[in-house]
C-alpha cells in the first residue's frame, strides 16, 4: 500500500503543480480584460462618489465568472501542493477538485472553445485521484493488523508426561 500512496502524493504534487502554473498563465492572459470591467467602477470608488458597499454591487460579476475560477483554482493548488503529505487534509481536496470540474464544465467561457480546453481539467483529475489514492492507502493502513502471512497462533503449551504420573490432564 506504500506505493499506492507515493502514487497518491505524486499525482497530487504533479496535479496541483499544473493547476496553479494553469491558471496563473489564464489569468495573465485575462488581467486587461478584468481591468478593463474594473477600472470604471474602481474610479468613482476613488473619487469618493460611490462608496465600497456601492463598489461592490457595481462590479460585472458575470463577466469575471472565469477570473474568479482562475483564481479559485490558484488556491486550490496552492492548499493541494501544501496539504498532500497530510491524508485528512488531502482528502478536501478531493471535493473541491470535483466542485471545480463541475463548475468549469458548466459556467465558465473557458469550455466553449475546443477539446484543448476541455484538456485543462487533466491537474483537477490528478488532484482529485491522488488525494482519493492517499486517503484509500491510510484508511488501508489504519485497519486491523494481521500477524505476517504464514504465521499462526501458537498452538497452547501443555506439559510433558508420557507416564501420566500427575494423573489425566482433567484432574489436578
Amino acid at each position: 500500500m506504500k506505493a499506492l500512496e507515493t502514487a497518491g502524493r505524486r499525482m497530487v504534487f504533479w496535479g496541483a503543480l499544473l493547476l496553479i502554473g494553469w491558471a496563473v498563465y489564464e489569468l495573465s492572459i485575462r488581467f486587461e480584460e478584468m481591468v478593463i470591467w474594473l477600472s470604471p467602477v474602481f474610479s468613482l470608488a476613488r473619487e469618493g462618489r460611490i462608496t465600497l458597499w456601492d463598489y461592490f454591487s457595481r462590479v460585472p460579476w458575470v463577466r469575471l465568472t472565469t477570473h474568479l475560477f482562475l483564481f479559485g483554482c490558484l488556491l486550490l493548488g496552492l492548499y493541494a501542493l501544501l496539504v498532500r503529505r497530510r491524508t485528512i487534509l488531502v482528502l478536501i481536496t478531493v471535493p473541491l477538485a470535483i466542485l471545480l470540474g463541475v463548475l468549469f464544465l458548466g459556467s465558465t467561457s473557458l469550455m466553449t472553445a475546443n477539446l484543448w480546453q476541455k484538456l485543462k481539467l487533466i491537474p483537477l483529475v490528478l488532484v482529485a485521484a491522488g488525494g482519493f489514492f492517499c486517503f484509500i492507502s491510510a484508511a488501508y493502513s489504519a485497519g486491523p493488523k494481521k500477524g505476517p502471512k504464514g504465521q499462526k497462533a501458537p498452538l497452547p503449551t501443555r506439559h510433558y508426561d508420557p507416564f501420566r504420573i500427575k494423573g489425566p490432564p482433567d484432574q489436578p
